[in-house]
């Protein structure tokens, strides 16, 4: 009896003690498949639903991966409301260790042209996002 008393009695200063952290990212955290891009300048359309390019995002990272060729990439981003800016590549080397990536033609197979890139954020929803840069729109669905 008396060790069920002091467990009511400690459970609520354990609770109050746990502190939940969160992204402040809203609906932008998770994981999202890049469905096709739009060339600005030309206005064509490439569906990329069967690329195999990935993005995953949580906290201030993001990593953009291209599953059938094993490639990843961390990026630190900043997010406002209106813009996304990626910025700070690292490219894995190995399953835990990252190099600043000196290449930046590596990137571009994920609409990205540069160390770092300011996206417009021209939809972002549960299940769907859009973004754009000068020279692409990026469609993305939620999984």
């Amino acid at each position: 009896m008396k060790k069920g008393i002091y467990i009511l009695l400690l459970l609520p200063l354990l609770l109050i003690s746990c502190e939940i952290e969160t992204s402040g990212n809203g609906k932008l955290d998770g994981n999202w498949q890049l469905l096709s891009f739009d060339t600005l300048s030309t206005g064509g359309v490439c569906n990329m639903k069967e690329s195999g390019i990935y993005w995953g995002v949580e906290n201030h990272l993001l990593q953009v991966r291209n599953v059938d060729k094993e490639v990843k990439i961390l990026f630190r981003f900043e997010k406002s409301e209106n813009t996304l800016t990626v910025h700070s590549p690292h490219v894995f080397i190995g399953r835990y260790e990252t190099v600043p990536v000196e290449d930046e033609s590596m990137l571009e197979p994920f609409g990205i042209y540069g160390t770092e890139e300011v996206f417009a954020v021209e939809r972002l929803s549960g299940s769907s996002m859009v973004l754009t840069n000068e020279r692409l729109r990026l469609r993305f669905r939620k999984y």
